[in-house]
């Protein structure tokens, strides 16, 4: 009978292990995809400070802007709000092919390009996210 009471505590406390873990990764950041090691990797290569500080502004200004904005309906609607951005910076996508690129299959690997409601906080936290974890790949000393 005791060897029957330990098996099954130990088996719930395995149980109660895993479940555990799985709740610590589903709130994980999505930070260590192989796009946006890829981003950070090619940004690191850059060699102007003043343009890495930029495209750095324009991430984590993005992603404040996304945070706190109410007015969007959904997520279609920021494109030509980070478009101006970019051009009121004076910056210049072409200038640096291979970060374009890197960012471009970033953005498509969480889904970017399909419009999606941001009717709530969460919503609208979940897409400032994609552009918080770009700024975190872009962060330089």
């Amino acid at each position: 009978m005791n060897k029957l009471i330990l098996s099954l505590c130990l088996f719930l406390t395995g149980c109660t292990i895993n479940i555990q873990r799985k709740d610590v990764e589903a709130i994980l950041p999505v930070g260590n995809t192989p796009e946006l090691v890829r981003v950070e990797q090619t940004f690191n290569s850059i060699s102007s400070q003043e343009d890495k500080l930029t495209i750095h502004k324009l991430f984590s200004g993005a992603a404040e802007y996304l945070s706190n904005c109410e007015e969007l309906d959904s997520t279609g609607q920021f494109d030509p709000i980070l478009g101006k951005v970019q051009s009121s910076y004076g910056w210049n996508r072409e200038k640096y092919p291979a970060l374009t690129d890197a960012v471009s299959d970033y953005l498509v690997s969480v889904g970017y390009q399909e419009p999606k409601k941001l009717s709530s906080k969460s919503e609208r936290d979940q897409f400032a996210s994609i552009f918080r974890d770009l700024a975190e790949a872009t962060k330089y000393e």
